[in-house]
């Protein structure tokens, strides 16, 4: 990795940790689910995942993980982990299927999805019984409501930094 592309990954893991950061303070609006929250680091996550190799991707998330714990604590970092590390080998497939096959934005919808299952598998380990999931359809319709949202982020940041489309081009060569 040269001294740019090392910069570059610095700058997006500070944006994602301070965006999550960011967004624990923030209470939370959906009362059928305590803690739900858009995920507005996963915004840069997937500015990541297509301006970046994979071992960079997975590099960066689990930075963003661990460095965000410092400030949220352990048992949101249970969660988070789970939750990110299921949404990101499940956006990293879904990708694999080509531009042809799927879109940013799906990809995005995914991996909002596979967020809220990862985080409900870890609860329902965690509490030991599977009552937990009972939340799965309300916590997927927002989770990719939430994606969908991130995706349409990520696209227009893509097509208007001139930085990240350039980065974005290069990087895409290979998804093709």
């Amino acid at each position: 990795m040269n001294v740019k592309e090392n910069i570059y990954v610095a700058l997006l893991t500070s944006a994602a940790v301070v965006m999550g950061i960011f967004e624990s303070w923030i209470p939370s609006f959906f009362a059928f689910a305590p803690g739900a929250k858009v995920g507005l680091a996963n915004l840069v996550m997937i500015i990541a995942i297509f301006t970046l190799n994979w071992r960079k991707v997975w590099t960066m998330q689990i930075l963003r993980l661990l460095i965000t714990a410092l400030f949220t604590g352990f048992s949101v970092f249970i969660y988070s982990a789970a939750g990110a590390v299921l949404s990101l080998l499940a956006m990293y497939l879904m990708k694999q299927l080509g531009p042809r096959r799927v879109s940013l934005i799906g990809i995005s919808v995914v991996g909002g999805f596979f967020h809220n299952l990862g985080q409900l598998a870890i609860a329902s380990l965690l509490a030991g019984t599977s009552t937990v999931l009972l939340y799965l359809p309300w916590l997927s319709f927002f989770g990719m409501l939430a994606g969908f949202a991130i995706g349409v982020g990520g696209n227009q940041l893509i097509q208007r930094v001139e930085p990240i489309q350039l980065l974005f081009i290069k990087e895409s060569k290979k998804w093709t």
